[in-house]
């Protein structure tokens, strides 16, 4: 294997992804072909597969990170991933690390270092605590819930080809609302949810709208990560609705409950306010990550 025979990831691409990670799943939605392709404005991905080894590389502002191979953990090839790396003088050598594979890794590889990235640990929530939010730790959570619901008209529907032009055009208000102009992270976002909206359907996504007095005030987007798994990769709701992200939250566990143990609402990427919003739903672990040395 070389770098030079990585090919850039394309639309076209998603079933090759999505058969793969039927048998190796992957440990963080960075892994995902719909994360990939719908964050290229930020960073471009590519790819290798060889036998049963997947292989990705992104590049951003003119640096490489290739991450370790989605397959059967394979001593020998791992090597070979590694040397090439230290041969391009990556830094670091492996980025993106999930726990399961760090701790393989730290047996095979106890020569490396391996640190955590702890902005890009993974929030993951039991299902049904989204969706049922019980006891104390999730008061807060239902009393804006409670009030969403008392005080708006509302309903709830799933995003398809006949509504998904109000969700664009709801996204543009969000982002005219919130500055997304003079915020280099949520420009790349906004562009991300526009990607993601143009291609729903091909990528594998999903999504719940709400509207309140028939307008589009909030919508989420997600996909299946593993049988037991779902994403959230997107959730934006009108900033003005007091208890409206609550209730997209809520309705999107509700809708995903009965398939899925568990929702992945993603990271926090050093964010405070985000974070902050994130521990608030108490989740049941976080997915870690770590960087090779």
């Amino acid at each position: 294997m070389e770098l030079s025979n990585l090919h850039k990831v394309t639309l076209e691409d998603a079933s090759t992804f999505r058969e793969h990670y039927r048998r190796f799943p992957p440990e963080h939605s960075d892994y995902l072909h719909g994360t990939m392709y719908t964050w290229r404005d930020l960073m471009t991905y590519s790819f290798t597969l060889i036998g049963d080894h997947l292989v990705v590389m992104g590049e951003m502002d003119g640096k490489r990170f290739i991450r370790p191979p989605v397959g059967p953990l394979d001593r020998e090839f791992f090597t070979e991933v590694i040397r090439i790396s230290r041969n391009e003088g990556l830094d670091p050598v492996l980025s993106m690390i999930g726990e399961d594979t760090v701790r393989w890794m730290r047996r095979e590889f106890p020569e490396m270092s391996y640190v955590p990235h702890r902005d890009y640990f993974e929030y993951v929530y039991l299902s049904r605590d989204l969706a049922e939010l019980p006891g104390k730790d999730h008061l807060k959570v239902r009393n804006y819930l409670n009030n969403f619901r008392k005080n708006n008209e509302h309903m709830v529907e799933e995003i398809s080809k006949g509504n998904i032009h109000e969700v664009r055009e709801f996204l543009i208000e969000w982002c005219e609302k919130k500055g997304c102009k003079d915020d280099p992270l949520l420009l790349h976002e906004r562009q991300a949810n526009f990607h993601a909206l143009e291609d729903l359907f091909p990528l594998g996504f999903n999504g719940l709208l709400i509207r309140v007095k028939g307008e589009v005030e909030a919508f989420s987007i997600f996909e299946e990560m593993s049988s037991e798994m779902a994403v959230v990769h997107h959730e934006k709701a009108n900033p003005d609705i007091v208890g409206i992200y609550q209730a997209i939250n809520n309705e999107t566990a509700k809708y995903l409950m009965d398939r899925y143990r568990f929702i992945n609402r993603e990271a926090d990427m050093g964010v405070e306010g985000l974070r902050r919003a994130k521990e608030r739903y108490r989740p049941h672990h976080l997915e870690e990550v770590y960087h090779a040395h």
